[in-house]
């Protein structure tokens, strides 16, 4: 995730909100969402991409790139990574096939046509299922008739909500994107378009695509409508933003820190059920051992360890193959 997720943000930043976004930016931009793997090292603004291409991509098939915007990788079978790498959240989606049907697990920031290549890869009827309400995520769920969001108020509203071109045009300009638009996608008029869900989901809710099934597992932290899925067959968990390799955004104003601890311990309870976690943005495998140091990570930073490095309040934290993003002031508040 280069930086924001998120668009991370809020439902704003990727997943953060823009207020955030906007008291955060300048270091969010040296950061990028990116992980290059040195600790000291930032990435400028102008060239955050040189990260890429990244090496956990070397060794999985490429299945092609699609509107010279989409790089599209096959992780297992019925399983494919859509990913985004030309835009600086590096958002990753995945469409998750069954024998009867199949769902894109997010849908991208709306840039370019993800239906268009969902089609291609398969005849199967898909529908949307968001990891969480972030823009970032939520961009190409519009295009679908059937879209599933966690049940929670902020989740629905933000889907509802869009983006107009006023707020949304500055992740399609300037430093933010290194390649050419595709076609039809224009920065004057390009906007989030909202979405309306035709399912909430419950925690715990089973999700049956014909001989495969995911687990909604209720994950409020990174965001307040944010949700993991399960595939136990396959022992695979889908993170969206809770987890990614890169700066985790735990400073943003729709983020709850009890919270975002707890969804994780819970996840790292349940780690003998997954091999792999598949995230929102930068690179689409990583080892499940990752989710039990972050929770460490966490605690850590609240018991007033961790080496971290400070701009205009916002703390930037270093753990190997995960940053974690956090004002100062929330840091200090747990040590009084």
């Amino acid at each position: 995730m280069m930086e924001t997720r998120q668009g991370s943000p809020c439902f704003g930043l990727c997943a953060l909100c823009v207020l955030a976004r906007n008291l955060v930016l300048p270091l969010l931009l040296l950061s990028a969402r990116s992980s290059t793997g040195s600790p000291s090292q930032l990435v400028q603004p102008d060239e955050w991409w040189h990260v890429q291409p990244r090496p956990g991509y070397a060794s999985l098939e490429k299945v092609g790139v699609f509107q010279d915007w989409f790089e599209v990788y096959k992780l297992l079978e019925g399983t494919y990574a859509i990913y985004e790498p030309y835009q600086f959240e590096e958002v990753i989606s995945y469409l998750v096939l069954g024998q009867e049907r199949g769902v894109l697990v997010d849908s991208g920031n709306g840039i370019g046509d993800i239906r268009a290549v969902v089609q291609e890869l398969t005849d199967l009827p898909v529908s949307v299922l968001l990891t969480h309400e972030h823009y970032d995520h939520v961009g190409g769920a519009y295009q679908f008739e059937e879209v599933a969001i966690r049940d929670h108020p902020a989740a629905v509203q933000r889907l509802q909500a869009g983006r107009a071109n006023s707020e949304a045009r500055r992740w399609v300009e300037g430093n933010y994107v290194w390649k050419p638009l595709p076609k039809g996608v224009d920065p004057e008029t390009w906007s989030v378009q909202p979405a309306e869900p035709t399912r909430l989901l419950q925690d715990g809710e089973i999700i049956d695509l014909g001989n495969r099934t995911l687990e909604v597992i209720a994950a409020p932290g990174h965001s307040p409508g944010s949700a993991c899925f399960l595939d136990p067959a396959y022992r695979l968990l889908f993170t969206g933003d809770h987890f990614y390799p890169g700066p985790l955004y735990a400073h943003a104003g729709d983020v709850d820190l009890d919270s975002y601890l707890a969804s994780n311990d819970r996840l790292a309870a349940r780690i003998a059920e997954y091999d792999h976690v598949l995230p929102g943005h930068n690179e689409p495998l990583v080892a499940a051992q990752v989710i039990p140091r972050v929770s460490q990570a966490f605690r850590t930073i609240f018991e007033g360890g961790g080496e971290f490095s400070e701009d205009e309040g916002l703390r930037r934290y270093r753990f190997g193959g995960f940053d974690i993003l956090i004002r100062a002031e929330s840091v200090r508040e747990r040590q009084e």
